[in-house]
């Protein structure tokens, strides 16, 4: 190849020819101007025209017919076929020729110069040599017999100080009191009621046998002996005792609970069980002149007046038993800042009232020991059994709601 320079105005033309041979020395050369002759005019019934083009139309065939081509620049060049090589040849226009100058040559290469250095002349270590890196990972072994001094020096101090813990501890020391080293014999103490409860929890074969003959009797002279001051209540026990009607045959479960507790001072038991309608009972015992008797009020929660009338704002409230707990139920009548606020159900469950005890009256402080309202380190009871005199408040006040008079106790059980 070659390369050439040219100004404005001037040409330049560069011809090639072709290094290698023809591989088609007998196909005739066509003009390069030259067209394809129309395919419909190729003879029909040539077996080889069926699978070849057309034979080319020189550029003078393919102008007839045609209007004269444009005027315009054209670039032409002409093929020399030719065995041997030949180099690119480089025709001079206008006068000028610019060459390629010869390439420079590469710097020779410089020559590696080797320098040699001594190598430093290394101690062997010894126990004598300090550094870091010499002594890293050595033990350092200590003579025994400093060893040996050392453990000697600990041994002193220690037993020195052993020796010296009296005088020490001597201005601290108590004064010896002759009467300490007398012997003192210390009583047992008596628990108050101890005797009486042991004594109470060993009778529950008997506590069964009252409660049977109760639960079959049929008359009130068959109960009032069995019964805690029972002829005092046979007037009682006439307009509110209803027979169990048992057969004979009947009989507590032997696996019936027996517990004892204590009432001001004074102990009582009592028996939980089933009967054979599926109705849960509680019976209370205690003892009266040396003898065990059926607690008859606690028995069967007994009141002065049913929870059905005392609803409707009727009845002698001055004996209620119930189960009492919290509320928060206030009206304009009784309001908030001056009452605390009770729910009081009764033994069977299935009727209640609202209690109310004034702020600062010895009933609405007996109820908050009981019920601790407001206290949040301590467990209580959300509801217990408790024996209320209760009295009717302001007129404006709703049937089912009454004033806490007094309470008796705690229980169920009479004193």
């Amino acid at each position: 190849m070659g390369k050439c320079a040219h100004r404005e105005g001037l040409s330049c033309s560069l011809i090639m020819r072709n290094r290698q041979p023809d591989p088609h020395p007998d196909v005739p050369e066509d003009s390069p101007d030259g067209v394809w002759e129309d395919p419909q005019e190729v003879r029909q019934g040539d077996p080889r025209n069926s699978v070849s083009l057309p034979a080319r139309r020189t550029s003078a065939e393919s102008r007839k017919g045609r209007a004269d081509p444009e005027i315009g620049l054209r670039i032409e060049s002409t093929l020399h076929r030719s065995d041997s090589f030949q180099r690119l040849e480089v025709t001079e226009h206008g006068g000028e020729v610019v060459r390629l100058d010869q390439a420079e040559k590469a710097p020779s290469k410089v020559e590696r110069l080797y320098t040699f250095h001594e190598k430093p002349v290394v101690e062997p270590s010894g126990k004598t040599s300090v550094g870091e890196g010499r002594e890293w990972g050595m033990v350092h072994r200590h003579p025994v017999r400093w060893i040996l001094g050392m453990g000697g020096v600990v041994t002193v101090l220690i037993v020195a100080v052993f020796l010296l813990l009296p005088l020490i501890n001597s201005p601290n020391a108590p004064t010896k009191d002759p009467n300490a080293l007398m012997l003192t014999v210390e009583e047992e103490e008596k628990v108050e009621g101890m005797e009486a409860m042991d004594e109470l929890l060993a009778q529950l074969p008997e506590a069964m046998q009252i409660f049977r003959a109760y639960a079959q009797a049929s008359l009130v002279e068959d109960v009032v002996p069995l019964i805690k001051n029972g002829k005092s209540l046979v007037e009682t026990l006439g307009r509110h005792w209803e027979p169990l009607r048992m057969p004979s045959s009947w009989a507590p479960d032997a696996d019936s609970a027996w517990s004892v507790q204590e009432l001001s001072g004074q102990p009582y038991g009592v028996l939980a069980g089933e009967l054979p309608d599926d109705r849960r009972f509680a019976a209370y015992f205690t003892q009266r002149d040396g003898r065990l008797v059926m607690d008859w009020k606690a028995t069967v929660g007994f009141g002065t007046a049913p929870f059905t009338r005392l609803a409707e704002g009727n009845g002698d409230a001055s004996e209620i038993r119930g189960e009492i707990s919290t509320a928060e139920y206030y009206n304009a009548v009784l309001p908030e800042d001056q009452y605390r606020s009770f729910r009081l159900t009764s033994p069977d469950r299935e009727t209640a009232i609202w209690c109310y005890a004034r702020i600062g009256s010895a009933a609405e402080a007996a109820l908050a020991s009981l019920l601790n309202r407001g206290a949040i380190l301590e467990e209580f009871p959300s509801s217990l059994k408790i024996t209320l005199h209760l009295v009717r408040g302001a007129p404006q006040a709703l049937p089912n709601q009454w004033l806490i008079e007094e309470v008796f106790q705690t229980d169920w059980a009479t004193p």
